[in-house]
């Protein structure tokens, strides 16, 4: 009973310690508890405009990125995988949702999940290799559901009755018709599901700007060079920035402090040539889909500059040979040193110094120990939990080395059938894995009933709202 109202007092303590830390010390947040958090508003607008086609979006993504998330928990406990999965990309659940706050209220949901998966593996397994790259991988994904919806001529809808409408930045190119920047603030209009209300977008800017996650140089560069644009082809500057998808894109996806690999004096300059691309392109008739456009340009462009400027540092340092080594000094508190470089003077007597003895044998037990527990236990590759730093050594070797999975060990052909959790072999390797526990297995097969609950849900859902 003691233990049970400790237990008590411990939570409560900790839910008291919440709101603290969420406004009081938020940079001690994690990038993916930060960003969770600044979603929150994205998918209440979303549901709220866009009902029932948001919720299903919304839901579909979240199963997809649980998904992920078990496959991958999945591999790493069957088959050890390298250091660099998962290193400094973001979570799954929270990409989940990163993604689908882009989708199109009519998205199809094989289209949904797909997308949701493809950025998953290449920020999870391929963008933690890669050194000095400016592009977000999340700019590629909106790049292949841009040609996605363009094939299967998907568009996107009025929140008030379903309609097929053209979004308010191509209306104006059409029409010439310029929609009130209050609407464009709240967010009742044609759009992506999660990003039509510029509050929404700004409120969770505000927060992650609070918390130190994203980089306000580049906001502030990309919103003034949309404003010089707007200025110089006098247009209406109120409807030009109100625009919440550039907004989510600038601040959500280019500016996060993980993925600049710019000085901070450079991302003003950074925001300020996509912002002038987007306008341009706006200009000329891509609508909401310039914002993405204009910074996969800029982020090309600084990529392709610092890949150079790597290669170029590289052959500079082959072209010199071993740098040499450096010898230095260090100079004891007695000032040894100074008496040692004149000669010994014949009338001064010297001092003597006494001799310390050593042991003949000195004992250590911790090394005796870790000798004892080296042995026991075998040593995996890409383990890192003796020095912090072996991973990015680790990491910086394979690279270089070539080859994404060349750590894994097992059979391609039982890896893939492993990492597929959600079905009955999956969960038989998940079962027979002697380094997976009890109750690691009990989530994963509540996991998966749950998953096949949701399917089916999700399935008779659809067939009824068509019939």
């Amino acid at each position: 009973m003691l233990d049970y109202n400790a237990r008590v007092r411990q939570l409560w303590r900790a839910l008291q310690g919440v709101p603290q830390l969420l406004l009081v010390q938020p940079e001690q947040l994690s990038y993916d508890l930060a960003y969770a958090l600044a979603l929150l508003p994205l998918v209440v607008a979303g549901i709220v405009f866009f009902l029932q086609d948001a919720l299903l979006l919304f839901a579909l993504s979240f199963l997809a990125g649980i998904v992920c998330l078990l496959a991958i928990q999945l591999a790493r406990l069957t088959f050890g995988l390298p250091a660099w999965i998962g290193f400094r990309a973001t979570h799954p659940l929270v990409a989940s949702i990163l993604i689908a706050s882009f989708f199109s209220p009519r998205t199809p949901a094989w289209v949904a999940a797909t997308m949701v998966i493809l950025f998953i593996v290449i920020d999870t397994v391929l963008w933690p290799q890669l050194q000095r790259v400016m592009l977000h991988p999340a700019l590629i994904i909106f790049g292949l559901l841009f040609l996605i919806d363009r094939q299967l001529g998907i568009g996107f809808a009025n929140p008030f009755d379903g309609r097929h409408l053209d979004d308010p930045l191509l209306i104006w190119y059409k029409l010439q018709i310029v929609i009130d920047p209050v609407k464009l603030y709240v967010g009742n209009v044609p759009g992506p599901i999660g990003v039509t209300s510029a509050g929404a977008v700004v409120l969770g800017l505000t927060y992650l700007w609070y918390t130190r996650k994203v980089s306000l140089g580049l906001i502030a560069g990309f919103v003034c060079g949309i404003a010089a644009v707007a200025l110089a082809i006098r247009s209406d500057l109120g409807f030009q920035l109100a625009s919440g998808p550039s907004l989510f894109l600038a601040g959500y996806v280019a500016a996060d402090r993980r993925r600049v690999q710019l000085a901070e004096r450079y991302t003003f300059l950074f925001g300020v040539a996509a912002g002038v691309a987007t306008m341009l392109l706006r200009w000329y008739g891509q609508g909401l889909q310039a914002a993405w456009q204009g910074l996969l340009l800029a982020s090309v462009v600084v990529t392709v500059a610092l890949r150079v400027q790597a290669i170029r540092r590289r052959r500079t340092r082959q072209a010199g040979g071993p740098t040499p080594l450096r010898t230095l000094t260090v100079e004891s508190g007695e000032g040894e040193r100074r008496h040692t470089l004149a000669p010994p003077r014949p009338d001064v007597r010297q001092p003597v110094r006494p001799q310390v003895r050593q042991p003949v044998m000195a004992t250590s037990p911790v090394a005796t120990a870790y000798s004892r527990g080296s042995a026991a236990r075998p040593v995996r590759a890409y383990d890192s939990q003796g020095d912090p730093n072996d991973m990015v050594r680790q990491m910086r070797s394979a690279a270089s080395r070539g080859g994404t999975l060349r750590g894994v060990q097992g059979s391609p052909f039982l890896l893939l059938p492993a990492l597929v959790v959600i079905n009955p072999v999956g969960l038989w390797l998940t079962w027979t894995a002697p380094l997976v526990g009890r109750r690691t297995k009990l989530m994963l097969t509540a996991a998966s009933a749950l998953w096949y609950l949701g399917v089916a849900g999700l399935v008779l859902l659809l067939v009824l709202t068509r019939h």
